[in-house]
């Protein structure tokens, strides 16, 4: 158990756009919701390899979020280009840190599949995966909602 409490997530990859899509949010570690997202996250994690290994039309922006930890500071961030060789996904750290200082955007990361922290892809302008970016969503007021739904390439059901 790390003594520093909080959690750092980004809550998208970034979407080609600048904006609350790239708000780092703080989260308590031992959050129910966080967590439950994460696990979820995991036990579904073939969905998503296999959309990744076959993308169906309408099927893009695959990403996977991990956590990067330095000292007692913990961040989830999300990487693209993503690929799967059956045993680790591997893919290019797309938000800048903002707590951890061992790893810079743009750095290629390999990942074992139970060690993710999240997966999301788009399907037909919808977002499919993305449970711990709909606990975050799910927290903000109404306008700060308003924003962030004008601010990604994506609908949020």
């Amino acid at each position: 158990m790390r003594s520093f409490g909080l959690i750092v997530l980004v809550l998208v990859a970034g979407c080609g756009k600048k904006g609350s899509a790239d708000k780092v949010t703080y989260v308590a570690e031992n959050d129910p919701k966080m967590n439950a997202a994460i696990e979820k996250a995991r036990t579904s994690v073939n969905t998503f390899a296999q959309a990744l290994k076959a993308p169906k039309p309408g099927q893009s922006q695959f990403s996977v979020k991990m956590a990067f930890t330095d000292g007692k500071h913990t961040e989830h961030m999300w990487l693209t280009s993503v690929t799967f060789d059956g045993q680790k996904f591997h893919g290019t750290l797309n938000n800048d840190p903002e707590m951890v200082s061992n790893v810079k955007i743009g750095a290629k990361v390999s990942l074992e599949s139970s060690k993710i922290s999240d997966w999301m892809f788009v399907e037909n302008g919808k977002l499919v995966g993305g449970y711990t970016l709909r606990v975050l969503r799910d927290s903000m007021s109404a306008s700060e909602r308003a924003d962030f739904d004008k601010s990604v390439p994506f609908k949020v059901d």
